[in-house]
């Protein structure tokens, strides 16, 4: 049985302490990376951009820490301030934020799954992680606060295969994964996705050549099979 971490300091207060500068550029990845999401959507994709739910107060993030019983990195702290969750809003390709009431609700989704596995099965979740986002498909993200190389990583959570770290170029922190969403939208690709809004102004993810693969296939079928 993986105990549970006795309650932490609140991470907001921990970042408040810190040297200014130290607490400036922090603050200023996540700040600035979300100004420009903002200003993006606001612009091309109203419907989205009104979707942004409001801030996390500070009492929220500290019953979320203690209830889970393990203190927040900075860049989750600022980012929740600015945001409690990403509502509407998907980071590419699929990955929603979650707000405070998600992570907790998750945490112990997972702990109690955790608990449910036989001793002899491979850790599914660890205690010291942190429920970041899902992808609507039961897998998810999740920040690790476990010592040694993955702290503060992101890491990809597998419905069916536990945690791993992917070193496939995905941003390693919450930080790099805001601030490369808000190059995808301004500079109209991330990856092999490109932003698309809809006629009533929501942004998706999709992949640029979708549309063509499609009628391709359909040209295919019809000249396979004598439709249409």
């Amino acid at each position: 049985m993986i105990p549970v971490l006795a309650p932490h300091p609140d991470a907001a207060d921990q970042l408040l302490r810190r040297p200014y500068a130290l607490r400036e550029a922090v603050a200023m990845t996540v700040d600035e990376a979300w100004d420009r999401i903002e200003d993006w959507l606001r612009v091309n994709a109203p419907a989205t951009h009104a979707e942004l739910p409001p801030p996390a107060g500070a009492d929220g993030i500290r019953a979320a820490q203690d209830a889970i019983g393990c203190a927040f990195p900075a860049e989750l702290t600022a980012s929740l301030a600015r945001h409690d969750g990403s509502g509407d809003f998907l980071l590419p390709p699929l990955h929603r934020l979650h707000g405070t009431r998600l992570i907790v609700a998750e945490y112990r989704a997972y702990r109690r799954a955790e608990h449910a596995r036989s001793p002899e099965e491979p850790t599914w979740w660890d205690a010291r992680w942190i429920p970041l986002a899902e992808d609507g498909c039961g897998n998810s993200l999740f920040l690790s606060q476990t010592p040694g190389p993955s702290f503060g990583r992101i890491g990809d959570h597998a419905k069916d295969g536990g945690g791993s770290f992917p070193e496939d170029g995905t941003p390693t922190s919450l930080g790099a994964f805001l601030e490369s969403t808000a190059g995808g939208l301004q500079d109209g690709l991330w990856g092999a996705y490109e932003p698309y809004v809809d006629e009533d102004g929501f942004l998706e993810w999709r992949e640029p050549d979708a549309d063509l693969v499609v009628a391709w296939d359909m040209r295919e079928m019809n000249r396979r099979y004598g439709f249409g």
